[in-house]
């Protein structure tokens, strides 16, 4: 037969998992982050220069977006990085299994959407879809950081989490208040990315050296 636990009871075992996937965190466990975050940040970066660049040889800027093509081995390497993280996890809890899902439901999504939007877009020949990318991924992001955040009580996911949601509202606010708002939105994304990944994976890292 099945024991139940009490309130308090599950509360410990709660609190224990929690406890045991902080001391999981190893000496370079938030490479992952500053990997993805220093990535996208830059390729905002370079889709707002190739854009600019396109405008000034009169090409059509919407060319620009297909940098973002550089994702794609990004995300193998991501997934190698990432299982050697695990590999050296102490005990793999529930807590680290939700946190897991959680991101890689954030992945599948991402890319799913992304391939839909440029499936649209080039099938119609209206590139509107385009400026729905940056608000509706941080979106995304910013679920699964707070997620994270109250999985694991790590405070810079939480803030990375409201900077992801501030961030997709000013995405949206660009396009209505400036003619270049596209332009705006990958700088809005570059900043959300460092805030939202590089800050906390840098925090990570320093909170695993004092494990050490």
């Amino acid at each position: 037969m099945e024991t139940k636990l009490t309130e308090q009871q599950s509360l410990e075992v709660i609190t224990k998992m929690i406890a045991q996937a902080q001391s999981n965190i190893k000496k370079g466990s938030g490479n992952y982050m500053i990997f993805w975050g220093c990535l996208v940040s830059a390729t905002a970066l370079l889709n707002i220069a190739l854009a600019f660049l396109l405008a000034y040889h009169s090409k059509a800027t919407n060319l620009s977006f297909w940098i973002w093509l550089i994702m794609i081995p990004g995300l193998f390497f991501s997934k190698w990085m990432q299982r050697k993280i695990d590999q050296e996890a102490i005990v793999k809890t529930h807590i680290d299994h939700i946190i897991n899902s959680t991101w890689n439901g954030f992945m599948v999504a991402s890319y799913l959407f992304i391939f839909l939007i440029f499936a649209l877009s080039y099938s119609t020949h209206v590139y509107y879809y385009f400026y729905l990318i940056n608000p509706i991924l941080l979106l995304f992001m910013g679920v699964s950081e707070f997620i994270t955040a109250k999985a694991c009580r790590f405070k810079p996911f939480f803030y990375g989490a409201i900077s992801s949601w501030i961030g997709s509202v000013a995405c949206i606010c660009a396009l209505i208040l400036f003619t270049k708002g596209v332009v705006i939105q990958m700088f809005i994304l570059a900043v959300c990315m460092v805030i939202g990944y590089v800050i906390p994976g840098i925090k990570l890292n320093k909170k695993a050296e004092a494990h050490v």
